[in-house]
């Protein structure tokens, strides 16, 4: 056994110790704690250990909601208050910019937060079928391990979820391909609860029978997907009366998406976070806004409200489809989208020998270094940065400031992932004073 005082956290809950010479990580720690902890796993720069005992702890350490907490995955950082949270996550934030992108912020603003339980309305659930437990498991992956977690509800999933984790354990236990059923990918709209099921096998026709008598009980949309995306189907064909959607409150724009398209987790959230970026880009009916990665439109199509026009580019051809059909639906004229992959771009794209006031970039964890590279081609007067990984955003960011000419004029922190190491960050860089 080891003491140590914890000198740093990680993002995702792992306290660094004060040991003099290698690094060792203690999980669910916090900043400023003396704890007795066991290396478990020994590397080359660091090792791994197991907590033991917090011997002194910190005004920021609450008591974890979920039972589960420290043996689920799903979240790491439940034993720190929300606020404690939040700060600690605005600080990775700024650290990360300074240390990589060489870069600082002109203005930080205030989080934006919502609700921090029962927010999650996209989630993939591990199914695993355990003999010796004599039944299936479903749920999140354990913490630092392969196996699904032994669960029976969630804290962070939305309620249309959580509440089904135990009916889907019984239900996939009796089915003839238990063992051939890895994941449920479950989405939330506003008019539904859809269920993706994940089959190697064909399932029977009692697993059929079992699955709509699960449906009509339960009040949700059941799909089997066989192999890739394309074959996500409903199940026995059958044919729902309206699309699964979300609606853009503010603005009144409604999105209609298929039940593994990418939508963002928290709804709440999003509807604060198109306001704000709306707000920060300061449109006017005379701009034309380039929006990049734009998915099913979630910018796009607001953004059309205030400006000239829009064009929209995506490396999905079916997101790209349903982007198109969102701004008929929303009797948009003002936007186009257009389907390109975004990580292989050069200077003979059409849309970079255009003029745009305005770009909008909202990319995967790899961040979009092809496309700022770029924008100088462009040359836009405001470029708004949505970001999901701190580091790939300060190596963007050092680009923009440090090549291009641009200010880091605000940024916030997204509570988008409440009690989990994931940050969504909103960054303004702007031309000129």
């Amino acid at each position: 056994m080891n003491e140590a005082t914890i000198v740093d956290i990680t993002l995702d809950g792992r306290g660094v110790t004060d040991n003099v010479g290698k690094v060792v990580f203690v999980p669910f720690t916090i900043t400023g704690e003396q704890v007795k902890f066991e290396r478990k796993r020994k590397k080359k720069k660091f090792d791994e250990a197991r907590l033991i005992e917090v011997t002194k702890s910190v005004p920021q350490r609450i008591v974890p909601r979920c039972e589960y907490f420290s043996i689920c995955g799903g979240c790491s950082i439940q034993h720190i208050n929300t606020q404690a949270q939040l700060e600690f996550k605005q600080k990775a934030v700024l650290d990360t910019l300074r240390r990589i992108g060489n870069v600082v912020p002109e203005k930080i603003f205030p989080p934006v937060v919502h609700k921090v339980w029962g927010y999650r309305r996209r989630a993939r659930l591990a199914v695993k079928y355990v003999a010796k437990k004599g039944r299936v498991l479903v749920g999140f992956r354990e913490y630092s391990a392969p196996y699904v977690a032994d669960m029976w509800h969630c804290e962070v999933l939305h309620p249309s979820i959580a509440s089904l984790i135990a009916p889907l354990s019984n239900l996939i236990s009796g089915f003839s391909i238990k063992d051939k059923l890895p994941q449920v990918e479950c989405s939330v709209a506003e008019n539904a609860t859809a269920l993706v099921f994940r089959v190697l096998e064909s399932p029977s026709s009692s697993d059929i029978s079992q699955l709509e008598t699960f449906a009509d009980k339960f009040n949700v949309r059941v799909y089997l997907q066989t192999k890739g995306p394309a074959t996500v189907a409903p199940l026995s064909g059958k044919v729902f009366d309206s699309p699964l959607s979300y609606t853009l409150r503010p603005f009144g724009i409604t999105l209609d998406f298929l039940p593994i398209d990418f939508i963002q987790v928290h709804n709440e959230v999003n509807q604060k976070m198109v306001q704000q970026a709306i707000a920060w880009l300061q449109l006017n009916a005379n701009q034309k806004v380039l929006d990049l990665f734009c998915g099913l439109g979630n910018f796009s199509l607001p953004i059309a409200k205030y400006v000239e026009s829009v064009l929209g580019i995506e490396g999905d051809e079916q997101l790209v489809e349903r982007a198109q059909h969102n701004a008929h639906k929303n009797q948009l004229n003002n936007v186009e989208f257009k389907r390109e992959d975004l990580f292989a771009v050069d200077d003979q794209c059409t849309w970079l020998n255009q003029s745009w006031d305005t770009v909008v970039i909202d990319p995967p964890r790899a961040g979009a270094r092809e496309v700022v590279e770029l924008l100088a081609k462009i040359n836009p007067e405001k470029v708004l940065y949505i970001s999901c990984h701190p580091g790939t955003l300060a190596r963007d960011a050092d680009i923009l400031v440090n090549s291009l000419g641009y200010r880091l004029e605000k940024v916030c922190v997204l509570n988008m992932f409440p009690h989990t190491g994931h940050v969504e960050t909103m960054a303004l860089f702007s031309k000129g004073n």
